[in-house]
């Protein structure tokens, strides 16, 4: 059974005034009525453009794979925006590493109505590494969300799809059908992280008002010990973690792994392995002594084993794999496509 078929639509593209800075007023005297009035209106005016910068810039970019933050109602949910695009000749082989949350991603190829072949995925939570293939030409346009949101944000747990990639239309008929309809649709990423972000607002709303069911929010102490985890880089140990918040480990260690799937140690482990790794993608020549003692390993040694149980190769491998996938967008076409969505 395959996820709902794709409709095209070949209306001309309108960009929508809601992600559009606000219009200037003409120049006036300054008087204490006017800056009453106006100051914060400016300020707000302000706020709205540095918020816009800030989400256009990709915070991380390897290969064909761009990585900007969400929008700032969303960041307590959503850990990034991220698309990916397969160069349309050369052949893309990326090594997928673990990653401890779900993504809810549009792919496929793209013709020149629109969406062509493309499909709206669940992407399960990541526990092993594995090679990926996309075909040439292919994109993804995807938002990430933070274990403990899922079944609030999406209607899933997270542990019912490790290391899986399932059509969301079949996950979740009654969400996953509406928003793919909408989806198929699109002509670009743009409008693609637009319509995923509209969506992920709606939920947020419904959560808020949910009582029961899979829309409630994780509990608050699920909530909080994950911030902490994450605030901490990987490095704060899950000793440290459930002082502060007033229980034993192995009550913190079963909340979390019956929401998220996933143990505090585990999830701290592969948070240190990703900002590591994201230290060395800009580096141009990683040293990894250096970024063994910033990351807190024992020693060099001690991040060789980690990298290759985590990622299956040595560190040295894993950047080299990375800098050598080709790229099929520029920084400029990915800040235009995440800055769309407001």
């Amino acid at each position: 059974m395959s996820a709902r078929t794709a409709t095209r639509d070949c209306a001309a593209h309108t960009s929508s005034i809601a992600f559009e800075s606000p219009r200037r007023e003409a120049p006036s005297t300054v008087t204490a009525k006017t800056s009453r009035t106006y100051g914060p209106r400016l300020a707000a005016d302000a706020a709205f453009e540095c918020e816009q910068r800030r989400s256009a810039e990709p915070e991380h970019a390897i290969g064909g794979y761009r990585e900007s933050p969400p929008p700032a109602d969303l960041a307590f949910g959503v850990e990034a925006l991220w698309t990916h695009e397969a160069a349309p000749a050369r052949p893309t082989i990326h090594r997928v590493v673990p990653d401890p949350a779900v993504s809810l991603c549009f792919t496929g190829v793209r013709d020149a109505d629109g969406p062509g072949s493309s499909r709206l995925l669940l992407i399960g939570p990541v526990a092993h590494a594995r090679m990926f293939t996309p075909g040439p030409g292919s994109h993804m346009t995807a938002v990430r969300i933070k274990l403990e949101w899922c079944r609030a944000l999406l209607g899933v747990a997270p542990r019912e799809h490790e290391d899986a990639e399932h059509p969301y239309a079949l996950a979740l008929p009654e969400l996953g059908g509406p928003l793919e309809d909408r989806l198929a649709r699109t002509r670009t990423p743009a409008d693609v992280l637009r319509i995923l972000v509209e969506f992920l607002r709606a939920r947020a709303g419904a959560a808020q008002a949910a009582r029961h069911g899979s829309g409630v929010p994780a509990p608050p102490l699920v909530r909080a010990g994950m911030h902490m985890l994450r605030a901490g880089a990987g490095q704060l140990r899950p000793g440290a973690l459930s002082l502060p918040l007033g229980v034993t480990d192995r009550h913190l260690r079963r909340v979390i792994i019956a929401e998220t799937g996933i143990s505090p140690r585990r999830f701290a482990r592969v948070q240190r392995f990703h900002a590591l790794l994201r230290d060395a993608d800009r580096d141009a020549n990683p040293g990894w002594a250096a970024l063994a003692a910033r990351h807190g390993y024992a020693d060099q040694s001690h991040l060789i084993r980690e990298l290759q149980d985590l990622a299956g190769v040595t560190p040295a491998q894993l950047i080299a794999e990375r800098r050598s996938e080709p790229s099929a967008v520029s920084d400029a076409d990915a800040a235009r496509a995440v800055g769309a969505t407001g």
